[in-house]
């Protein structure tokens, strides 16, 4: 532990979302409302999901909507400190192969002791510049939240994690103590600015690797010390669910899938193309946190859904009313795409941007937002006749999904 490399690989995981489907039901528009059926939908169809596609519980999916809801409660970097206002990346799991954040000779320590869902997250000061992952003048946090069927197993795969990731540099590393949280396990390897840490907490354990500027033990565990303390709170809020339970978890309970615009109407919830989160599940998942929760809370934004399909994703953001909506729909492409691109004008309060990214396939070339009621809503396409469509199709969408 606390190699390097190690290291590197905490910091440069890559966020998986932001630089980070078509006819009206009963055929008549509402007051003020422009008539949807006039819109130019191309091949994208506007109702609602459920029309097009049957969610059937198993335990795959439930275990992806567990996963999403304990994203929900995972720690943002500006409630951590203040000093970490960039997002690196999250990714939630529900196998231990997909445990990327931990070392490999830890990982099979999670299926041994029964894991069910898991979380990572991480955050730094510094925003995540690929091209030098192994900056040694970043402070990050790096956080794997993991729950288990019970507290036995819990505690037992704690003490094995911290055991196993010790073992990696068994004859550097030296066993730590924090002061706040007796039961935790934490090590470090001297001279080197990081520590590892791991703490059960009833059903879950939180394992940590953070890392400071310079290489001080109470800088170190200060830090980590931190990371409990906003943590542990949101996981006692948080009921921890069985097997059952997972395949119980409504599969849409806000409304917000059926009304994202998804063209193939492939609904099957999924962690990277199928996913839905309230605010700080979606804050984990970009760069500038700082930004986006000032942006996000000024907007009262609590809910967000995401549909995407060939790297094209279909975004929605629920806001406190229609003036926020407008509001937030006004500056929402300014950082992402900032180059001037025609909206479609029939669309009241819709804009367009391009993207300034060049060849890169997971960035499309225009994105385009549409605004109804108390919704934003993005669409994307490499072409600007299609995401005008698309941005049609997305308005009469939400305007076919009030009931």
């Amino acid at each position: 532990m606390g190699s390097r490399r190690i290291r590197g690989a905490a910091l440069a995981i890559a966020a998986l979302v932001l630089a980070g489907c078509g006819s009206h039901l009963d055929g008549t528009a509402h007051p003020g409302e422009i008539d949807v059926r006039t819109l130019d939908v191309g091949p994208y169809s506007t109702a609602p999901i459920e029309q097009r596609y049957i969610y059937y519980p198993d335990m795959h999916n439930g275990l992806n909507l567990a996963a999403m809801r304990l994203a929900d409660n995972v720690v943002n970097g500006p409630e951590i400190d203040p000093m970490f206002k960039y997002g690196t990346g999250m990714k939630s799991f529900t196998d231990m192969d997909d445990a990327t954040m931990l070392a490999a000779v830890a990982r099979p320590v999670l299926a041994n002791n029964g894991m069910l869902i898991g979380v990572s997250a991480s955050n730094a000061d510094q925003p995540l510049d690929k091209s030098k992952p192994t900056s040694d003048d970043v402070s990050f946090t790096a956080m794997t939240v993991v729950q288990f069927s019970d507290e036995a197993a819990a505690a037992k795969a704690a003490t094995e994690l911290d055991a196993a990731d010790f073992g990696v540099a068994a004859d550097v590393n030296q066993p730590l103590t924090l002061a706040k949280y007796p039961t935790a396990h934490a090590h470090w390897r001297p001279g080197v600015a990081s520590m590892g840490s791991t703490l059960a907490h009833g059903n879950y354990i939180v394992d940590l690797m953070v890392g400071g500027k310079t290489p001080e033990v109470a800088q170190l565990t200060g830090l980590a010390e931190k990371v409990y303390d906003a943590e542990l709170p949101l996981l006692d809020a948080l009921k921890p669910l069985s097997k059952e339970d997972a395949l119980r978890l409504p599969y849409d309970p806000d409304d917000m899938w059926r009304r994202t615009l998804s063209p193939s109407a492939f609904g099957t919830p999924d962690l990277l193309t199928q996913s839905r989160y309230e605010l700080r599940g979606f804050l984990n998942q970009v760069g500038d946190q700082d930004y986006w929760t000032h942006l996000m809370k000024l907007s009262g934004v609590d809910r967000f859904s995401k549909s995407s399909e060939m790297a094209s994703n279909s975004m929605l953001y629920r806001t406190r009313d229609t003036a926020a909506a407008v509001k937030l729909a006004g500056v929402i492409l300014d950082r992402s795409y900032p180059g001037p691109a025609d909206a479609p004008a029939v669309l009241p309060n819709a804009k367009c941007g391009e993207s300034t990214v060049q060849d890169d396939f997971e960035t499309k070339r225009f994105r385009c937002v549409v605004t109804y009621r108390q919704y934003v809503a993005t669409v994307e396409s490499d072409q600007l006749d299609d995401a005008h469509q698309r941005a049609a199709a997305q308005y009469g969408l939400l305007a076919n999904s009030t009931w």
